[in-house]
């Protein structure tokens, strides 16, 4: 009997503390992803001369560094003799030296409150996992429908003109017969390319964590950041498929037919026009870039995420311990 009140005893502290941890991770992780989404314009400004493949990997980095802060700031509250420093000094009663975060869940309050913040994280983790499973599943059925044009690539019967990679874990490039049929075969090497290239650094699977991680952010930083990684992906894609074939030009016709065929019959021309030119005059600029790329294209962005993880972790720690204790009392 003893033994087994102990054993609850200790699950239920044990199950307090990690309900106590996540609700401190996610206020630390809100407060912290509107403040990078606020600054979010410097961090472009600091990418302005950098190439679309640093500017993918800096932004993506920069999007995890909310939870990233709020892990690290979570460890060093755990130690008082480490935190204390960033923290002003106060008591509790008549606890006045370093300690630990002081979350209680005796009132009603600060029980609810971590009660919805785990359902909360919990509802994510089962959308997250739904979506993983899902977009495993859609592979598997459009394989099931599509024949093997080569070892890279299905063809799945359709008169559209549509070239996609789907899939999350082991992306799947599949092209329509109606695409295969009008292109002759060096442009379908081009297209191959560049669907490959997507498969091949797993641009579904990071567009998923971005979009993610940056959930929390205000509607329209949110949109922003998305849409400049997913140009930034399409303008990788396209890069290497202009090395591969070495003829800009060439590339320039494929892009304009799938503008005007993949899907885009609906939208007015000048827009389909707009679309071509901003993708045509990236891959321009890339293949500048990639001639005499200097170190500034990633020295300014690794400083600008690198401060802001520092001011964000520092902050965090600093007003993160009051914000805590006050918000569970």
């Amino acid at each position: 009997m003893l033994f087994s009140a102990y054993l609850q005893n200790a699950m239920t502290n044990t199950l307090t503390v990690i309900g106590n941890y996540l609700f401190g991770w996610t206020v630390i992780s809100l407060a912290v992803s509107w403040c990078l989404a606020l600054v979010y314009p410097l961090m472009l400004r600091s990418m302005a001369e950098s190439s679309a493949e640093r500017a993918s990997f800096f932004t993506l980095i920069y999007s995890l560094l909310a939870p990233l802060s709020a892990v690290f700031a979570l460890i060093i509250l755990s130690l008082p003799e480490l935190a204390f420093p960033f923290i002003s000094e106060h008591c509790h009663d008549a606890i006045c030296s370093p300690h630990t975060l002081h979350m209680t869940t005796d009132t009603v309050e600060g029980v609810l409150a971590v009660f919805v913040v785990v359902l909360m994280l919990s509802g994510f983790v089962v959308l997250m996992a739904r979506q993983l499973h899902r977009s495993r599943r859609h592979v598997k059925t459009l394989s099931s429908l599509s024949e093997a044009g080569s070892a890279s690539y299905l063809v799945v019967e359709s008169p559209h003109h549509m070239a996609w990679c789907a899939g999350f874990l082991k992306p799947q490039v599949f092209l329509s017969s109606g695409l295969v049929d009008v292109m002759d075969a060096r442009q379908l090497r081009l297209i191959l390319a560049h669907e490959q290239t997507h498969a091949f650094r797993r641009d579904n699977l990071r567009k998923w964590v971005l979009q993610w991680v940056t959930i929390a952010w205000p509607r329209g930083r949110k949109q922003r950041i998305r849409q400049n990684f997913s140009n930034y992906s399409e303008h990788i894609c396209d890069l290497v498929a202009a090395r591969c074939e070495k003829g800009v030009t060439e590339l320039a016709q494929v892009i304009e037919t799938l503008a005007t065929c993949n899907g885009d019959a609906s939208k007015p021309m000048n827009s389909l026009d707009h679309h071509r030119q901003q993708r045509i005059a990236a891959l321009q600029r890339e293949l500048h870039l990639q001639q005499g790329e200097g170190k500034q294209s990633y020295v300014k962005p690794a400083v600008f995420v690198a401060c802001s993880w520092l001011i964000a972790t520092m902050s965090a720690i600093h007003f993160g311990h009051p914000l805590l204790e006050c918000l569970s009392r």
